[in-house]
């Protein structure tokens, strides 16, 4: 949090928000403030109802009830204004209330690879962990965007310790950006240079059978080439050409 935040919502992990007055007593309270946090323009009753419960239509009394609990939880900033604001027929959050992707993006937007570190830092785990109501995250992007930040971050500052011999800082800041977005190739492309600038044989064969276990799973998806003909460049083994047939370890 930064001097004037006061109140943070933190989605790159298990969902928090930190600094609230008091605890959320309706869960979908929570909901709603992390929609509007991912949302600073705000929204209307019919939107964010809409993306909270797209399935179904929620009775007027049900809305009010909601945001009544997030304002009542959030409390008020210290200038005495409440940090959920109602305006022009829109719900928003005040300035008070930033979150902890807004700390991210600006370590991460730095030069200074430290940054990066800290940047990678805040993730916890997967994005919106715990929520129930977040397939808006998906619909309107935020999801895919957050998942490619964090895995650029990632690469960068991979490919920078990568660059200077440690493969165990390289190896930290794949796997945060694998926590976010488990399914990219490249993360483990990098999983795998990581693991030989450690001299680690055994950590490499690790990360391919971590990922042949993701792409031999559902649809049957194949490796890219690129990442077989990495795998066969560190491994100094045969594998099958083209991403045909999967790596049999």
């Amino acid at each position: 949090m930064t001097g004037t935040t006061e109140i943070e919502v933190a989605v790159l992990g298990p969902v928090e928000i930190r600094g609230a007055a008091h605890e959320f007593s309706r869960r979908a309270a929570t909901e709603l403030v992390v929609y509007l946090a991912l949302h600073p323009r705000g929204a209307s009753n019919d939107v964010w109802a809409a993306a909270l419960w797209p399935d179904r239509s929620v009775a007027p009394s049900t809305l009010h009830s909601t945001a009544s609990v997030a304002r009542r939880a959030l409390g008020r900033s210290g200038d005495g204004s409440e940090h959920l604001t109602r305006r022009g027929g829109r719900l928003r959050l005040g300035p008070s209330v930033g979150t902890d992707i807004d700390r991210f993006v600006r370590a991460a937007s730095t030069s200074d690879p430290s940054r990066w570190l800290n940047a990678l830092s805040l993730v916890r785990g997967r994005l919106f962990d715990g929520l129930s109501l977040s397939d808006w995250a998906v619909l309107d992007g935020t999801s895919a965007e957050l998942e490619s930040m964090v895995a650029a971050t990632a690469l960068q500052g991979a490919e920078e310790a990568l660059r200077l011999g440690s493969g165990e800082e390289a190896e930290w800041m794949i796997r945060r950006g694998l926590g976010v977005s488990p399914y990219d190739e490249r993360l483990y492309r990098g999983l795998l240079r990581a693991m030989e600038a450690k001299g680690n044989r055994l950590g490499l064969r690790s990360a391919m059978a971590e990922l042949l276990s993701l792409a031999s799973d559902g649809d049957g998806a194949c490796l890219h080439p690129q990442t077989l003909a990495l795998y066969r460049e560190l491994a100094h083994r045969q594998v099958p050409e083209g991403g045909e047939d999967l790596v049999r370890l």
